[in-house]
């Protein structure tokens, strides 16, 4: 993913994303982030979830693909 959100006070964001199967079938989806930030910048937490919905969406969106086309992983 391109680096526009980093601007000048992030030098990195790392996503760990782990999907675990679920006793009803299906999987549950977990997300860390860690922001590394420039000097002493904070990032604030609305900026945090702008960046988890974000991350959401995408997740939504292959998801649908990989529903719709199961042979590119199976």
């Amino acid at each position: 993913i391109e680096g526009d959100p980093l601007g000048d006070k992030l030098e990195s964001i790392a996503y760990e994303v782990k999907f675990e199967a679920i006793s009803e079938g299906g999987c549950l989806c977990k997300m860390t982030s860690i922001y590394n930030a420039i000097g002493e910048f904070e990032v604030k937490e609305e900026e945090i979830k702008e960046g988890r919905e974000s991350s959401i969406g995408i997740c939504k969106v292959v998801e649908a693909y990989l529903m719709e086309n199961p042979q590119v992983y199976a």
